[in-house]
């Protein structure tokens, strides 16, 4: 488990519910967090770039939305994606993994909301 805290003080828990090393890709569940959900299932894989220089990370998401409409919910977590991936674009680019932008690809594939 991972414990997280947030700029206003809140406790995010996060549980691995799968790791594939060959596949580059990991998903986890939220146990526990301020987010107007349940039942949140997130995927995160990298896959390499038809020209082999180049990786594209995917984030993908599921959730029940509890007390805002689907819309809203899916609006949070698109900000959250969006916001974690340039931040993971910016921290390669300053480990010298390329260019700023350069070979960067930035992609939030699916939310989708279970009812």
């Amino acid at each position: 488990m991972r414990h997280l805290a947030t700029l206003t003080g809140d406790t995010i828990v996060e549980r691995l519910e799968a790791f594939d090393n060959a596949a580059r890709s990991y998903s986890y569940s939220i146990l526990q967090a301020p987010f107007p959900v349940s039942g949140y299932l997130s995927t995160l894989r990298v896959q390499q770039a038809a020209d082999g220089n180049r990786s594209r990370v995917e984030w993908s998401g599921k959730f029940t939305p509890e007390g805002v409409s689907a819309v809203e919910a899916s609006q949070l977590f698109q900000r959250i994606f969006e916001d974690g991936l340039k931040a993971m674009a910016t921290k390669c680019t300053e480990m010298g993994e390329g260019p700023a932008g350069e070979g960067l690809s930035i992609s939030v594939t699916d939310l989708s909301i279970l009812r």
